[in-house]
């Protein structure tokens, strides 16, 4: 009976979960670093078409990476650019980028910054932007720290919230909580749930007797 009781109950969340789901689609000159805060590596986004989310206030630091004609050496990169917007209502979100096919329409792009970020009906979504300029692309391993700086500071495109639990990396770790973003990759339903406050108060009912044993 608590087993059927259980499988209703993930039902339920999931089905709730997934109505504020995004899908964040990935395009292959868009080169994702961090996504609220949290690093993001090549495994996890190697292959991938999308990343989920939930439906609610992200930010993006990113770069474009493009060949501007065929065969050319070095490739183009752009500065490292911030964008926060909310999800809010969108079952998908996609980037859209300028013509780049030359080094003018590069140029043109790293002053402007006119890409677009729009949902699934193609409505463009609004957005805060901002350039990351003390980003080195060659240690991206320090993107998550600068990014902890950056949202402490009160520019335009920061949010607080993305910064606090980072800034001591143990605490962080010990809370023993999944990465939402890497799950999502990995199995999108089972990162749905864990994105549900209910659901983790559900999972309270059904831990192992043998770590409860552990822990008293």
């Amino acid at each position: 009976m608590k087993v059927c009781h259980a499988l209703v109950a993930l039902a339920s969340l999931s089905l709730m979960a997934s109505a504020s789901a995004t899908s964040l689609k990935l395009s292959p000159d868009v080169d994702v670093l961090v996504i609220d805060g949290k690093q993001m590596s090549g495994a996890i986004l190697k292959g991938a078409d999308s990343l989920e989310l939930d439906g609610g206030q992200h930010q993006i630091l990113f770069q474009v990476s493009k060949n501007l004609r065929a065969g050319l050496i070095p490739m183009y990169h752009s500065p490292a650019l911030i964008v926060t917007f909310n999800a809010k209502n969108s079952r998908s979100v996609s980037f859209v980028l300028p013509k780049l096919n030359n080094e003018t329409e590069a140029a043109q792009f790293n002053k402007q910054m006119n890409y677009l970020l729009v949902d699934d009906q193609g409505r463009q979504i609004p957005t805060q932007r901002d350039v990351l300029n003390v980003f080195n692309p060659g240690h991206t391993a320090d993107a998550e720290k600068l990014m902890v700086t950056y949202n402490l500071s009160g520019a335009r495109a920061a949010v607080p919230s993305f910064a606090k639990g980072l800034t001591d990396k143990k605490a962080a770790l010990a809370q023993e909580t999944p990465s939402q973003i890497s799950i999502s990759y990995l199995h999108p339903f089972w990162t749905r749930l864990a994105a549900n406050v209910s659901f983790e108060q559900f999972l309270l009912l059904f831990k192992l007797p043998g770590k409860q044993e552990r822990t008293s």
